[in-house]
């Protein structure tokens, strides 16, 4: 029973864990923002088709 409740936790707060803005625009423009908020740029590539 303790093993479930756990289990359900931790899956309530993954889904409120989702909150992520991603950035839509060119590269450069990503790096430049990148740049100004001392931050890195991380390139997703996928395809779902």
């Amino acid at each position: 029973m303790k093993k479930a409740l756990t289990i359900t936790l931790v899956l309530v707060l993954a889904s409120f864990a989702s909150a992520q803005n991603w950035f839509q625009g060119s590269l450069d423009q990503a790096v430049a923002k990148a740049k100004t908020e001392n931050k890195l740029v991380i390139i997703d590539f996928f395809s779902a088709g």
